[in-house]
C-alpha cells in the first residue's frame, strides 16, 4: 500500500506526531523514557492486541525526514516506511508504503481473501489521522 498526500504542518511537527505512538508504546512496554536519538536500531517485545506478540524494530530513522520500522509476528513481517519532504515552512508532503509478508501458508491464504477490504480500511484510516493531526496544528 502507498498514500501520498501533501500537509499543511511543518515536517518537524508531522515526525514528532508519528514518533509520540512509538515512544508511548516503548514506555509501555519496556518502561523506559527514550529520545528520538535513541531510538535508532531499537528492537523490543510488544503487544498488537490480548493475543499477539510482535518484534518491532526500527529499520531506519532520519530526524524530520524518514521513519521505517518491521514488525514481526508469528504470522506477518510488515514493513512500514514513513517519508517526508518540507514543501515550506508549514507544508509537508508525506509519502507512506507498507508491505506485509505473510508467512504460514494458512496466513498466506487468509491474506488473499482479507486484504484487498484491509487495505481499503487502513488507507482510509491513515489517511483520517493524518488529517486530524493537520487540524491539530
Amino acid at each position: 500500500m502507498e498514500i501520498s498526500m501533501n500537509l499543511n504542518v511543518s515536517a518537524e511537527y508531522l515526525f514528532q506526531r508519528l514518533l509520540d505512538t512509538l515512544l508511548y508504546d516503548i514506555k509501555q512496554e519496556t518502561g523506559r523514557d527514550l529520545t528520538v536519538a535513541e531510538l535508532s536500531d531499537l528492537s523490543y517485545a510488544t503487544k498488537l492486541d490480548h493475543q499477539t506478540k510482535a518484534q518491532l524494530k526500527v529499520i531506519k530513522l532520519i530526524p524530520d525526514r524518514s521513519y521505517h520500522l518491521q514488525i514481526e509476528t508469528d504470522h506477518y513481517v510488515k514493513k512500514e516506511a514513513y517519508e517526508l519532504t518540507p514543501l515550506a515552512k508549514n507544508q509537508v508532503k508525506v509519502d507512506y508504503y507498507e508491505e506485509s509478508l505473510a508467512k504460514k501458508q494458512t496466513s498466506k491464504l487468509q491474506t488473499k481473501i482479507v486484504v484487498p477490504l484491509a487495505k481499503w480500511i487502513r488507507r482510509h484510516n491513515f489517511m483520517k489521522l493524518l488529517k486530524e493531526i493537520e487540524v491539530g496544528y
